[in-house]
């Protein structure tokens, strides 16, 4: 048996393990160092990408000033209004009736003339009252006649007692008949005096007349019609002092006083407002509605205002002279608390509005709000602002474009 191979083989295994050794320590090492490099990479990576982050980031940075328009606070008088509405009337409403029945011979007047107290506004035919007077007129005649001669005897009889002559001789019981019969005839003459005045009452009955000053509102006559006595041919109106009444609730009863001024305003008469004031509250309040009658006078002027025309009245119960007001556009609303945003060292602060009385387009800052008459509060752009952001101020044109754009 021959063992020189295995000597051999156990020679080239020992001479070939530390190569393999260093082979796999060599392979480790570029392995740790491979990841190692790929860690310092991602590290890297990951640092560059923060970087740029953060300068992608606008909020990291300062923000620009807001672009904003401003309006300055206004100084001026501001009242609190009670508005309500009712229709205009006219206290002094009259209907003209006929007092004879007699067929209407001439209509003068038509639905809107204006007349005057006194003026004719018919005739009725009065043909049988002309005659009646021409009649009492000749009984006033006779009676005077019958009264001036009964009066002259007893003159000529008194003349005879008081100085008796030789042949004539009136006694005291002729004397007494003479002044009987002239008494008899002087209230034959007043009586004949009362029937001309009635003849000549009948015929002015036959001509309607206007009792007031007014409107003509109603024509319910035409000529050939037969007038009844106590039915209404012409109603007038006096529109020149028209008044409103108003039934207001009694809790506003303390508000009202006699005196108030108000305006009054009427689709009807687009533009035109109607001064007024309160002429009379009532000392009661109805038990049934809970309400107050209030009526109040207008002063139109010239002109005339329609009777039974819808108006709104605005009644001012306070005014304040010197309130500081702020424009309603520079108001938002979170519930009940209201704010605005005012220009301060360039910055917008944010303002808490506790509110006063109101217009249309302004409100009275009230006790309370931090405002001062010199501020100005941003109209425009406030939706973007925060409190203390930067703001610039734009000139119109620019307040025009941002309006625009806030538009389209």
């Amino acid at each position: 048996m021959q063992l020189r191979p295995l000597p051999l083989l156990l020679l080239a295994v020992f001479a070939l393990t530390p190569a393999c050794s260093r082979s796999s320590d060599s392979d480790e090492s570029e392995s740790t160092q491979g990841e190692g490099a790929s860690q310092e990479e991602g590290v890297s990576s990951s640092t560059d990408a923060n970087a740029s982050g953060e300068e992608a980031d606008p909020q990291n940075k300062n923000k620009q000033p807001q672009l904003v328009r401003i309006a300055p606070l206004r100084v001026g008088p501001v009242e609190r209004l009670l508005e309500a509405t009712a229709n205009v009337e006219s206290l002094d409403v009259v209907d003209v009736m006929p007092e004879r029945a007699e067929p209407v011979t001439a209509v003068l007047v038509e639905e809107g003339d204006a007349v005057e107290a006194g003026q004719v506004l018919a005739r009725l035919r009065d043909s049988n009252a002309k005659l009646a007077v021409a009649e009492a007129e000749v009984r006033v005649t006779e009676a005077k006649f019958a009264m001036e001669l009964a009066e002259r005897e007893l003159k000529r009889d008194q003349q005879l007692v008081d100085n008796p002559g030789p042949t004539v001789i009136v006694s005291d019981r002729d004397l007494e008949t003479r002044r009987q019969t002239w008494e008899a005839a002087k209230t034959a003459h007043q009586t004949a005096e009362v029937a001309l005045q009635r003849s000549q009452l009948d015929l002015a009955q036959c001509e309607l007349v206007a009792p007031i000053a007014g409107t003509i509102s109603v024509r319910d006559i035409s000529i050939g019609d037969m007038a009844t006595v106590g039915t209404r041919v012409f109603q007038i109106t006096d529109l020149s002092h028209p008044k409103v009444i108003m039934y207001r609730p009694q809790r506003e009863l303390m508000d009202l006083k006699v005196g108030q001024q108000l305006i009054a305003k009427s689709e009807a008469l687009p533009g035109i407002e109607v001064p007024g004031a309160i002429e009379r509250v009532a000392p009661t309040i109805d038990l049934e509605t809970g309400t107050v009658k209030v009526t109040a006078a207008l002063e139109p002027g010239k002109l005339r205002i329609p009777a039974g025309i819808l108006v709104k009245l605005e009644l001012v119960l306070d005014r304040h002279e010197n309130a500081l007001l702020i424009p309603k556009k520079a108001l938002f609303h979170e519930g009940d608390y209201v704010y605005c945003f005012v220009v301060r060292d360039g910055k917008a602060v944010r303002v808490e509005i506790f509110g006063g009385y109101e217009t249309d387009e302004e409100i009275e800052a009230g006790e309370g709000t931090e405002l001062l008459a010199g501020d100005q509060v941003v109209v425009v752009g406030a939706d973007r602002l925060g409190d203390g952001d930067e703001v610039k101020i734009a000139d119109e044109t620019e307040g025009d474009a941002e309006t625009a754009a806030e538009r389209d």
